[in-house]
């Protein structure tokens, strides 16, 4: 557990330095060449971090080896800039180029490279000794918080969503793919301020507190006002094969709450609007029986099966909310019958997953925000 804690904080603190890279390059492009590179037209660098006690012979091996790396990329593509940004724990920052003479003692008794290629990458290189990981990211919150006007407490949702763009960038497209392993900060400005796709990870925003964090989701993605607009809204919510139906009966009602608009006779029909659930993972039995419970309660149950045996009729789902048929919600009982309905919606629809371990692959165009949660009761607080 330590081990992975270590390497959670090590790949988070090369992000962050991508992420500040990005901000300070507002206009270019960047390429996320691994999880530990980045580098755009002109330039190359790579980014370590070591928060361990080291001798200064170990301190010494452990720019080595990306040294080495960086030399090699170097005799591939002379033209470009090469940067080693390196936390070692109990340097501090700072800046240098190296002579000869100490790119020597760090290579030790490595021959490969020629007296002419080590004058001509040194004047090349740049060694950065980086600041720690807390202060990285007390800047990168400021850079947020700057860039979109917004609270510190914004700025770090922000922050998991971005850093959650950049791991989607490296772990959906291999290093032979370099072409989609780009961003850019007007990329970034786009899935901010568009809102259609924001996926929220948690484990990248373990510095803020729990409660603090779930009331910020709350506020960015689900303040509810007497100006909702009657939109199509899809809560898919993945749940574990034990989870009780008492808490899905609270939370279907909860949904119900905030997010239908049918009760009262004098609103037009045409602001009317009620959740749509879909629960993956759920199994058949309880499903049932929760609607069931819902039903005895005097609920009308909506999920696109007219009658026993019927086959999906999303005609049916689409119906609209009006005062007479008092509908409140409606179920997605099946991944068909979700894609089927997202193909045939007939108003413009939103998508709100809560995930444990994995969001539902769908192909939505529309506003479609994933949340990464680590248990059923912390939607509760979000929504």
């Amino acid at each position: 557990m330590d081990g992975a804690y270590i390497a959670l904080r090590g790949y988070k603190f090369q992000f962050d330095r991508t992420i500040l890279e990005i901000f300070n390059n507002s206009t270019k492009t960047i390429e996320i060449e691994q999880l530990q590179d980045y580098g755009f037209d002109d330039y190359l660098v790579q980014v370590k971090y070591h928060n361990t006690d080291y001798t200064p012979a170990q301190q010494k091996q452990k720019i080595k080896k990306p040294l080495v790396q960086l030399f090699e990329q170097y005799l591939k593509n002379k033209t470009k800039i090469f940067i080693l940004f390196i936390y070692l724990k109990g340097v501090s920052p700072s800046k240098k180029t190296l002579s000869v003479a100490e790119l020597d003692a760090i290579l030790g008794k490595t021959k490969k490279f020629t007296a002419t290629e080590k004058a001509d990458f040194i004047s090349r290189f740049t060694l950065i000794y980086a600041e720690d990981f807390q202060n990285q990211y007390k800047t990168v919150i400021q850079k947020i918080k700057a860039a979109y006007s917004k609270t510190e407490e914004e700025a770090e949702i922000y922050y998991s969503v971005i850093s959650s763009h950049l791991l989607e960038i490296v772990t959906k497209n291999p290093p032979s793919v370099n072409s989609k392993r780009k961003t850019s900060k007007s990329e970034i400005d786009k899935i901010i301020l568009n809102g259609k796709k924001l996926i929220f990870k948690s484990a990248y925003i373990e510095i803020v507190a729990k409660e603090k964090q779930l009331k910020q989701l709350n506020k960015l993605f689900f303040k509810t006002s007497l100006n909702t607009e009657p939109h199509e809204r899809i809560f898919i919510i993945e749940v574990t094969p034990t989870v009780e139906i008492k808490l899905l009966k609270e939370l279907v009602l909860l949904l119900k709450t905030k997010w239908s608009k049918n009760k009262t006779k004098t609103i037009p029909d045409t602001d009317r609007f009620v959740p749509l659930m879909y629960f993956k993972g759920i199994q058949e039995g309880v499903l049932v029986d929760l609607k069931t419970d819902l039903q005895k309660d005097g609920y009308v149950i909506s999920d696109g099966y007219d009658f026993m045996n019927a086959n999906f009729n999303v005609n049916s789902l689409n119906i609209r909310p009006t005062f007479t048929n008092k509908l409140f919600f409606k179920f997605i009982n099946k991944q068909e019958d979700l894609e089927e309905l997202l193909k045939n919606l007939d108003r413009t629809g939103e998508v709100y997953q809560f995930f444990i371990n994995s969001p539902v692959p769908i192909l939505f165009t529309g506003k479609h925000i994933e949340i990464e949660i680590k248990e059923i009761e912390d939607i509760k607080n979000i929504i």
